[in-house]
């Protein structure tokens, strides 16, 4: 049975309906890759997270096979050869096993391997490999099931995408966990990991789901007499499917929905709720674990962050942020160093660091965004505004917005145009951001110095949302 297994894997391997969903995964790997910075864990997720649309193309080449014996006219011939049916099936589950997982460990090695070539560093989860190879091979065998039981090529292509929709399943969060893929895999961190983390027991519970699917496949081979295996191993392969697929789904429900990162031990990951009682302390901090130490900067911003990253990143946020943090060099309360935390980690401003979440400092589109959390920390949080005029406090968000003019985050035009939205996006956040436009340009036509100089009296003020914006540089009186 082996060299049938070698032959049928064979065929499979040059089905063009499982090459189509690794062509798409591809695809949609390689543009989620673009925009983020090269680490290997990176890739590694990118890979699993499109193992679906691998999986799609596997349920289309396993229905195929599922339907050939009855479509080629074979099926009377099978059940008539002196080899028992159940072990022609067996070898053609292990055929689609062997070729379903080996096309996404393809797609797995590939995408390590062009951000190994780009500077990725880091050890990816080899648990992300074997959770999406298991949950492909799941999928190979659901078609072959598909095939068999509906002998029909309308259902068979139906199979793919409502086998890419169970992937993709809406609802609550154990809801997600209970899919074929995880699709939410809640925060990542090259350090840390997944906060929570659904792997282990959601590898049990797929391995559980995959024994019973292919025992079941083997099943139908015997039904209506006929040569059968030994009832002991069947029997043994059924119970230990159904302890894995309760035992695992069992832990994936009691899986806390989401925790929040408050240092770098496990104890101090939180329920949200918990969390807030820490978070309102105005002294929290995340603690200095230590890890990021690849830095680079000088006096005016050090950017420090993950070992994986490298310190090109870090000299990346620096080219980012320099124009904007030089315009505020030695104000009292500026901050001088960036300090990169896990995801879903509670950052803070603390004394001179800025503490901000790997998944935005590697984000290559974050540009604005990392100006807006430097320029918190620096001039302030928003003050919110009345509705029919600007409060004192207002002034904050006036020199924010100046800033990014000043340093090219942003055009003067671009701010002219800018609505509400648009300018709560900036950073800008109080309840009439617009009414902040027009100081913000009136400083601008300023030199940048000598704007710098005129804060400087006033900045404690400023800081402190009491300072009006009729006291701001360039203003008429």
């Amino acid at each position: 049975m082996s060299g049938v297994a070698r032959i049928e894997a064979r065929h499979l391997a040059r089905s063009p309906l499982l090459w189509l969903g690794f062509a798409l995964a591809a695809w949609s790997t390689a543009l989620m890759l673009r925009t983020d910075w090269p680490t290997l864990p990176g890739a590694a997720l990118a890979a699993y997270q499109n193992g679906s649309l691998v999986g799609t193309g596997a349920v289309w080449a396993g229905a195929w096979l599922g339907l050939r014996d009855r479509v080629s006219g074979a099926a009377d011939l099978v059940t008539v050869t002196p080899t028992a049916p159940w072990r022609l099936w067996r070898a053609r589950l292990a055929s689609v096993a062997a070729v379903a997982a080996g096309s996404f460990g393809l797609l797995f090695a590939a995408a390590l391997g062009v951000w190994a070539v780009a500077g990725g560093r880091g050890l990816p989860d080899v648990r992300l490999l074997a959770d999406g190879a298991l949950a492909v091979v799941l999928g190979g065998l659901v078609g072959l099931a598909v095939g068999r039981l509906s002998g029909s090529r309308a259902v068979a292509l139906l199979a793919g995408p409502v086998w890419f929709l169970a992937c993709m399943a809406a609802g609550d969060p154990w809801g997600h966990r209970l899919s074929p893929a995880l699709m939410q895999l809640g925060p990542g961190s090259v350090e840390l990991g997944f906060v929570p983390d659904p792997l282990w027991p959601h590898l049990g519970y797929l391995l559980g789901l995959v024994l019973l699917v292919g025992i079941g496949l083997v099943a139908l081979t015997v039904r209506g007499g006929g040569q059968r295996p030994r009832p002991l191993p069947v029997l043994a392969a059924v119970l230990a499917g159904l302890v894995l697929v309760g035992v695992g789904g069992a832990r994936l429900f009691i899986l806390p929905e989401a925790l929040v990162v408050l240092g770098p031990d496990p104890a101090d990951w939180k329920p949200s709720a918990e969390a807030e009682v820490v978070l309102a302390d105005p002294s929290f901090a995340y603690p200095d674990d230590g890890r990021a130490t690849s830095c680079a900067g000088d006096a005016t911003l050090t950017t420090c962050v993950y070992p994986a990253y490298r310190t090109a990143l870090a000299e990346r946020v620096n080219e980012t942020l320099e124009p904007v943090a030089r315009l505020f060099q030695g104000l009292p309360g500026v901050p001088t160093r960036i300090r990169m935390i896990p995801a879903s980690g509670a950052g803070r401003c603390h004394g001179g660091e800025v503490q901000v979440e790997e998944t935005l400092l590697s984000w290559l589109g974050a540009r604005g965004e990392l100006a807006h959390t430097y320029l918190g920390c620096a001039v302030g949080p928003p003050h919110l505004s009345g509705l029919t005029e600007p409060r004192p406090g207002g002034a904050r968000d006036a020199v924010k917005l100046w800033a990014l003019l000043a340093g090219g985050a942003v055009t003067a035009e671009e701010l002219r145009r800018a609505s509400d939205d648009d300018l709560w996006g900036l950073g800008a956040s109080g309840e009439r951001p617009s009414a902040m436009v027009a100081p913000a340009l009136a400083m601008s036509e300023l030199p940048a110095d000598r704007v710098r100089a005129e804060l400087a009296p006033v900045w404690e003020r400023l800081r402190a949302g009491t300072l009006p914006a009729s006291e701001l540089p360039g203003q008429r009186p």
